[in-house]
């Protein structure tokens, strides 16, 4: 299979119906919902996916766009949650082969619908399958295994805490770098990011990336055709780490196959994450800030030192992440007769490739400040 890009929806490039942010509060809010009355229906849905059941599949989708026709959900938990839940059906479809919108034609209105009016691509993406998913016994899964269960919670945890974290440092655009607010909120963001080579620990421990995730799991994240156009699944790759390296190093250390992909990605994020990134086209990185304060100030002082440190911390957890990420990538699909990329169409060369970015823009870090290991 080739890599896929989508055209994207016109998209609101300056406000959403409201600023939708990953708190915990919304994400219980929206996990909480369920609109469409799918609870049940989708508590069978791996076992359909087990039978291949395209029938029944065909008919649960039809139940969910006639319970959506009849009470369309009136505020943005409601709509979420009710992607959320068609998507489920659209990426089960899809997994055995068939194109969800030619099965079921009446969707395509309400996908549309729900898309324009929480300002989003018009489909479920993995914010739908991840944070806005319940847990326990409602919690919406393709296959019902422990491995899909560990992989849905790691992006529970790692989007919000990427989120905040990103949204906190871009908030430093004016802060000088020698004000010490700007290592305080630097160290804050950098213990909400730990997180991310936790997580990753634990989905190396329990997920098999060929035999569960690319055999599996993958097949229900392929793209979709909506009113002509092609969208990406609920792809880990969505999650706003892109967001997070542009603030930190790579709105100005990146190259242009960083900057294509970056470009692909951000449409399946929060409107509030597209306006940022526009936002910080060719702007200073908070790696270029340092260096330039450091350079500026003939070394890295009492004052600067602490926003060093940082800094060096913000790419060293990025680093951590990406090092244990690319090697489950590469087992994922190296060899792999049905794929070569990635859901969101990024291929194992393109995930290394970001981590030599990385690598060497903190290689750089510490050549410009005096700072070594």
């Amino acid at each position: 299979m080739g890599v896929l890009v989508t055209d994207g929806v016109r998209l609101n490039k300056s406000r959403a119906p409201e600023d939708l942010r990953l708190t915990e509060r919304f994400c219980r809010q929206v996990a909480a919902r369920d609109p469409l009355r799918a609870d049940a229906l989708l508590s069978s849905l791996p076992e359909m996916n087990a039978r291949a059941d395209l029938p029944e599949l065909t008919r649960a989708l039809r139940a969910l766009i006639s319970a959506y026709h009849a009470d369309p959900p009136g505020d943005t938990v409601g709509r979420l949650a009710a992607m959320r839940d068609i998507g489920m059906l659209l990426g089960s479809l899809k997994r055995h082969g068939v194109e969800p919108l030619a099965a079921v034609p009446e969707a395509r209105g309400p996908l549309l619908a729900l898309g324009a009016a929480t300002d989003m691509v018009p489909r479920d993406t993995v914010l739908h399958y991840g944070p806005w998913n319940p847990t326990g016994a409602r919690q919406r899964m393709f296959v019902g295994a422990r491995e899909e269960t560990v992989l849905i919670d790691a992006v529970r945890r790692t989007a919000p805490a990427i989120e905040d974290a990103t949204l906190a440092l871009a908030g430093l655009a004016g802060t000088d770098v020698a004000d010490p607010a700007f290592a305080v909120a630097g160290r804050r963001a950098v213990a909400r990011l730990e997180v991310l080579p936790e997580v990753m620990r634990t989905v190396g421990r329990v997920v098999d990336p060929a035999r569960f995730f690319a055999a599996r799991l993958r097949p229900f994240m392929e793209d979709v055709e909506v009113d002509g156009r092609r969208y990406y699944g609920p792809a880990a790759a969505h999650v706003p780490l892109h967001l997070l390296d542009r603030v930190v190093w790579s709105a100005d250390h990146g190259d242009a196959v960083h900057s294509a992909l970056q470009d692909d990605l951000i449409d399946y994020g929060l409107p509030a994450w597209r306006r940022l990134y526009a936002r910080d086209e060719g702007r200073e990185t908070l790696v270029t800030r340092v260096v330039r304060a450091v350079r500026e100030a003939g070394g890295a002082g009492p004052e600067l030192l602490p926003s060093v440190e940082v800094v060096s911390d913000l790419l060293r957890v990025l680093i951590v992440f990406r090092g244990r990420h690319s090697p489950m990538v590469k087992a994922a699909y190296t060899d792999n007769e049905n794929y070569c990329a990635g859901s969101a169409g990024a291929s194992p060369d393109v995930v290394r490739h970001i981590l030599e970015l990385t690598r060497r823009c903190a290689e750089a870090l510490r050549s410009a400040t005096g700072r070594h290991g």
